[in-house]
């Protein structure tokens, strides 16, 4: 019996010291550090590891979810004081613009002192999280785009589901036979990392100048992809952009009133609990070629933090195997083979077109200069392309020549 009582509570030390990803004893000296993201659906994922690395390392940890419509305003307010949170979650689109205003730490130093290996990450994530050849984040999870798909609207109809090998026509005519009524055969919403950025890509286009200080637009490529995206609402067979501004996309889709829909990884849970085993999803339509645009999240630490030894223990303890496990209800994790956990989550759907889609993706399109900015100038000309009704052509010209003053070229 004292046997067995040893071995359990050398497998609960082995247990901490996982989810402190390596981190010493307990401390009576230990500061505590706050933390600060967005998502309540990963809350369940988030409190496992902060759980555990409390319980290894004695330090207490301040959880704060702000929503998404709030997050970035107040990370941008918090962050150039010391009141900010000490770790939090930042992404590729707006770490373009974090990292060189020195609002977050870098962290090599600490990923050389222990030895985290980041080879365990994605690449093209590292990369992503590193500035002038030094790591700033440590990668979370990561997302690549897909088309998914209601079996019941298709069965209803009699139309084949859709396959990893179909182009854009297939779409176009599956799209066609699925429309009746109030159900729409497929949602050509105006946006770009969902939508646009693979279909553009796909014909050819380009979207962001070589050294991705500019973004781009005006090629004959990307205004014949989106004259044909466009042709799907003034054909009746997906909802207008003006109507989305009432009901969502996903409201639509998750409703039953929309037969198709492109979207990402992040997409799969919500959209399997809405849809249970009628969901299915397959590889991102091709127009010329196979295409796809990819993103991500990272753990970060506030360079203003006063703790930064505890919010580096922190982001390490999400730094391992059994962290990923535990986010893959929700999210596809970056730390290698935690993937396969994601997919056993929903056998149903075949889950590897995401990860093979990260093979030939594209980073998703953020510029280094005023990267808000010039995103703010592509949402504003796309809106006046499929609400305002502006000429294509001249709306994708108006992009690169307003891009370009904003990059100050």
């Amino acid at each position: 019996m004292r046997k067995i009582v040893c071995l359990i509570l050398i497998l609960m030390a082995v247990t901490g010291l996982i989810f402190a990803g390596g981190g010493g004893q307990k401390s009576s000296s230990a500061k505590n550090i706050t933390f600060m993201y967005w998502d309540e659906e990963q809350k369940p994922g988030m409190d496992t590891v902060v759980a555990g690395y409390t319980k290894a390392t004695g330090v207490q940890v301040e959880t704060t979810i702000i929503p998404w419509a709030q997050y970035w305003t107040k990370l941008q307010t918090a962050l150039p004081s010391e009141n900010g949170p000490d770790v939090f979650w930042l992404n590729f689109s707006h770490a373009v613009d974090y990292y060189p205003a020195n609002l977050v730490q870098e962290i090599s130093s600490y990923v050389q002192r222990d030895n985290v290996d980041m080879s365990k990450f994605p690449k093209f994530l590292v990369d992503m999280y590193s500035y002038n050849g030094k790591v700033y984040g440590l990668p979370k999870d990561y997302d690549t785009i897909a088309l998914f798909y209601n079996k019941a609207i298709f069965d209803a109809k009699g139309v084949p589901y859709p396959t990893d090998n179909w182009t854009t026509r297939d779409l176009r005519s599956a799209a066609e036979k699925l429309t009746d009524g109030n159900i729409y055969g497929f949602i050509a919403a105006p946006d770009t990392q969902s939508m646009l950025d693979s279909w553009i890509l796909s014909n050819g286009g380009t979207l962001i100048s070589p050294d991705r200080r500019v973004l781009r637009w005006n090629t004959p490529e990307n205004i014949e992809a989106v004259k044909e995206a466009l042709r799907y609402s003034q054909d009746g067979i997906s909802p207008t952009a003006a109507s989305l501004l009432e009901t969502d996309e996903e409201t639509l889709f998750m409703g039953g009133l929309a037969a198709m829909y492109t979207s990402g990884s992040w997409s799969v849970a919500p959209y399997y609990e809405a849809l249970g085993s009628d969901l299915g999803v397959a590889r991102f339509p091709i127009f010329k070629k196979p295409a796809n645009v990819i993103h991500g999240l990272s753990f970060n630490i506030s360079a203003k933090s006063r703790n930064k030894e505890e919010a580096w223990g922190l982001v390490k303890a999400f730094s391992t195997r059994e962290a990923g496990v535990a986010q893959a209800k929700v999210v596809l994790p970056a730390y290698e083979g935690a993937s396969d956990a994601w997919k056993a989550n929903f056998p149903s759907l075949n889950l590897q077109i995401f990860i093979d889609a990260a093979q030939y993706a594209d980073i998703i399109p953020r510029t280094t200069i005023k990267a808000a900015e010039q995103d703010d100038i592509v949402t504003t000309y796309l809106d006046n392309i499929y609400i305002g009704g502006m000429d294509v052509a001249t709306a994708l010209a108006s992009i690169d020549r307003e891009c370009e003053a904003a990059a100050g070229r």
